[in-house]
């Protein structure tokens, strides 16, 4: 623990009560991200950032190279940290990630992309709020690389705090974001289901349903969110908020991402 960090922290949590607006939110995560050392930060909503919908936070200093990469190729359906987030749900380094999920093909070479950037050893504060796009705060890159365990716990109190406050700001001054559910009722029982583990038959079993109604419902939903398997439906559900992660059975988390 480093009572310097830890005093950085407290006087960051004063200024970012005081702000209003998202520019001075990413002000004053660029000035603490500096002065805890590391070189890149980030703070966005794990969603399609491409068309640039409102009430997405989406706060970086990458390289502006790696940054269109990232968002143009909706990179983060396929980041491990992304993932690692719904296994951990609490703040963790990313040299964890592999005791949190099982790190495949796709997320080996991610990870080898992003330290092509300089994109590497950081600290991640998930943010999951049960109706609401998920996000995350990020400090990677640290100058000092052996100093990332010793800022874990100021990182956990500045992401928290700052990605409540920039939710605030976007959901204009409301707790929470009102959105039409994406998923119907009984799509959302298949999803939440499917990732549980169950098969389709286990599924139409349990609902009262034929396997080929859920097929189809699975079908659906897969189309809704622009993905192609089941394990990438309830990947994007939990990310999108329409499923919790504690409906999800825990011996699925570290599987989910494969």
């Amino acid at each position: 623990m480093d009572a310097s960090a830890l005093s950085l922290a407290a006087a960051f949590l004063i200024e970012i009560q005081r702000a209003d607006d998202l520019p001075t939110i990413e002000s004053l995560l660029a000035a603490v991200a500096h002065e805890l050392g590391f070189r890149h930060y980030a703070m966005i909503h794990h969603d399609d950032h491409r068309s640039g919908s409102p009430g997405l936070i989406n706060m970086n200093n990458y390289a502006p190279d790696y940054a269109a990469e990232y968002f143009g190729g909706l990179y983060h359906r396929d980041d491990p940290v992304v993932h690692a987030c719904i296994a951990a749900n609490a703040c963790f380094t990313w040299c964890e990630i592999a005791d949190l999920i099982e790190l495949g093909p796709r997320h080996r070479t991610f990870l080898e992309r992003g330290e092509y950037y300089g994109v590497t050893n950081g600290i991640t504060v998930p943010a999951f709020v049960l109706g609401e796009r998920s996000g995350s705060c990020n400090f990677c890159s640290p100058r000092k690389p052996g100093s990332v365990r010793h800022h874990l716990d100021a990182v956990h109190s500045i992401g928290g705090f700052a990605f409540s406050k920039a939710r605030r700001i976007v959901n204009g001054g409301r707790l929470r974001q009102v959105r039409v559910a994406r998923l119907r009722p009984r799509w959302r029982d298949c999803v939440v289901l499917a990732g549980q583990g169950k098969s389709n038959t286990d599924i139409a079993t349990i609902l009262g349903l034929t396997p080929a109604t859920v097929k189809t419902y699975v079908e659906r939903a897969c189309a809704s969110y622009e993905v192609s398997n089941r394990t990438q439906l309830v990947l994007a559900a939990v990310l999108d908020g329409e499923v919790g992660i504690h409906e999800i059975a825990p011996r699925q988390h570290r599987y989910l991402a494969t």
